[in-house]
């Protein structure tokens, strides 16, 4: 157990490292320039049952300053009143357009869908694909855009500050992010070369000729981490692609509720993990030894084990200071709950998995897709 925990820990030493000097090299999009342009952006939003935010959103990139935008807004099947406002929001503001899906073709998520179908409408030169619950400050397009055509990038991509309404959920929140962290590495984005590779569904900024020749979202039509897979694709066809902060200039509610941020997991949890079973229990695993483990050894085992153990505490809580301080608003002292947020997210990862094996697929968003289905179109997207 001893020789276990020092390899954990000089392991995060390294990511510690790796953490510090990765997001130095993410950009904050607050003090970027805006500079007026006439190029026309194509902001796409995909929307089902969305009638609590989708106003707000669209009045925000309505409102947008010093760029020629588009507005394309298309209800995905909603049994809410998302229609109706989009309709109203269309009549009342001329760059709006509202379009309607009323069927899902077979061979794809709805909102991969309805993506791809708002592009066929599109007639910009950029598009930009965001989710129907974001908050844009008034500038916020015109940084991306000036930064986009500064840094000579096809695709820009944004983290947006992700609010959430309890100190469990901004816990999990934060929890996620370092994870994430060390799995996905994001900083790789702005690497210029084929490695990593990151989309974030609240703002994926990208050149029609890059979308068009990555194969748009028909080559990822049963992707649930469409936006991730949108960003990692970017980087495998060599294209040029940047990461940027955006907790100033983009909001986001995560999710409304717990409740609601578990069966939001069950979506990508699975396909996050390569869809691999022996991965995600390699996961559930892991993080419980690396990440809670430690913090009973504290109390119960000999001095030495004690040691070690408080090595591995205090650089995981390196890492999660430094993760709350680069990706979030939040406070420092979620650092004092680190172990029962792991715990929270043991608990989580357990479910998600479970329910996709029992269920031989995932449900969402009133519709199922079966997990043979969606390992065979990872693997042929991973293939391209």
């Amino acid at each position: 157990m001893f020789w276990l925990y020092v390899i954990l820990a000089l392991f995060w030493m390294v990511v510690l490292v790796d953490y510090w000097l990765g997001y130095r090299k993410i950009p904050s999009l607050t003090s970027m320039s805006s500079l007026p342009s006439d190029e026309k952006l194509s902001v796409i939003i995909a929307a089902k049952d969305e009638e609590k935010d989708i106003e707000a959103t669209i009045r925000s990139l309505a409102g947008q300053e010093n760029v020629n935008v588009e507005i394309i807004a298309v209800n995905d099947r909603s049994d809410d009143r998302t229609g109706e406002r989009m309709e109203r929001l269309a009549g009342e503001f001329p760059q709006v357009q509202s379009f309607t899906i009323k069927a899902l073709p077979d061979g794809w998520l709805g909102k991969n869908h309805a993506l791809h179908f708002g592009v066929k409408q599109a007639t910009g030169d950029y598009f930009v694909f965001t989710d129907a619950d974001i908050i844009f400050q008034k500038n916020a397009l015109s940084k991306a855009f000036t930064f986009l055509k500064k840094e000579k990038a096809d695709h820009v991509t944004a983290a947006p500050d992700l609010n959430g309404e309890s100190f469990w959920l901004r816990g999990l929140i934060s929890f996620f992010l370092l994870g994430f962290g060390y799995l996905k590495r994001p900083w790789q984005a702005n690497q210029d070369n084929k490695k990593g590779g990151m989309g974030i569904g609240a703002f994926n900024l990208i050149s029609r000729t890059c979308y068009e020749q990555i194969g748009g979202h028909e080559a990822i039509r049963l992707r649930p981490d469409d936006d991730l897979e949108l960003g990692q694709r970017v980087k495998r066809f060599g294209f040029r692609q940047r990461l940027v902060s955006a907790l100033d200039d983009m909001t986001v509610e995560w999710y409304p509720s717990l409740k609601a941020a578990l069966i939001g997991f069950e979506k990508n949890a699975f396909a996050g993990l390569n869809y691999s079973v022996l991965l995600a229990l390699t996961a559930v695993v892991g993080v419980f030894i690396s990440q809670v483990l430690p913090y009973l050894l504290l109390i119960i085992s000999p001095l030495e084990i004690q040691i070690i153990s408080a090595v591995n505490i205090v650089l995981l809580c390196c890492l999660y200071a430094l993760t709350i301080h680069s990706l979030t608003t939040y406070s420092m002292w979620y650092i004092l709950a680190l172990p029962i947020f792991a715990l929270l997210f043991v608990y989580m990862l357990s479910r998600a998995l479970l329910l996709t094996w029992i269920r031989g697929g995932i449900e969402w968003r009133g519709s199922r897709y079966s997990l043979k289905e969606l390992k065979q179109h990872f693997k042929h997207s991973e293939e391209d």
